[in-house]
């Protein structure tokens, strides 16, 4: 009897980027069954919620000052939870999405690690100027990953653009403020933190809810799109399948 080779094909759905979904451009998805969710609202929910209490913090809200009471949340909702969605994005086939959060829970645990000084760190530097001049250099490289993160959503969609953009933003006037101790400059980096969590609010709702499940479903509409996401690329080379 001659081999016989059966080829599986699938058909194709061209699909525009999407906020709730970290898509930062267009891309195919076949219509084969897939028995797992995104896992992209899950990560945002988190950066939402740690960056509102956290830019209320910078802002001194009801007199606070020290993020210490997030230190649970940066290890235990931001680093753990958000690094294992990033590999789960990563199955999804979603480069952009991974990057965001497997980069961004890395950064939120290290970050939490050097504030809290459960590890010693804080208590490493001879004095609280030598500490916050690494503390600078520290945040400065996270300022220049911002940079490129926002870079790559020219072509995503507006509340995609303005949420990196808002993140970078706060990051590079947080280094600011901690490299010369500037009050002011910290509580314009609060406000920028808490814009960038009301981005993260919008784009987790809009990646979580559906017509079946809400009342409210966002569908994000088009002029939503920057201008040079609005035309699906004639060349297949611009378009991931997944």
């Amino acid at each position: 009897m001659s081999e016989q080779v059966f080829e599986k094909k699938y058909m194709y759905t061209v699909l525009p980027p999407r906020t709730g979904l970290l898509r930062n451009s267009w891309y195919k998805r076949s219509n084969e069954w897939r028995p797992y969710p995104a896992s992209c609202s899950i990560g945002l929910a988190f950066i939402a919620v740690s960056l509102f209490v956290l830019g209320l913090i910078l802002c001194h809200a009801r007199g606070v000052t020290s993020p210490a009471i997030l230190t649970g949340m940066f290890f235990f909702g931001n680093g753990l939870i958000q690094i294992i969605m990033g590999i789960w994005a990563i199955v999804d086939d979603n480069l952009f999405g991974s990057t965001l959060l497997l980069c961004y829970g890395g950064f939120i645990m290290s970050y939490g690690a050097a504030s809290s000084d459960l590890f010693g760190v804080i208590s490493a530097y001879p004095t609280t100027a030598n500490y916050s001049s690494a503390m600078t250099l520290f945040l400065s490289g996270w300022t220049v990953f911002d940079f490129f993160l926002f870079m790559s959503t020219f072509k995503s969609t507006i509340p995609l653009f303005v949420l990196t953009f808002c993140k970078w933003f706060f990051m590079l006037l947080l280094t600011i403020a901690v490299s010369g101790n500037h009050g002011a400059c910290r509580t314009v980096a609060g406000i920028f933190c808490f814009i960038t969590s009301a981005c993260a609010f919008y784009a987790f709702y809009d990646g979580m809810q559906t017509t079946a499940s809400s009342y409210l479903p966002i569908n994000e509409p088009s002029w939503l799109r920057m201008p040079a996401g609005h035309k699906e690329p004639d060349d297949e080379d611009y378009i991931t399948t997944i």
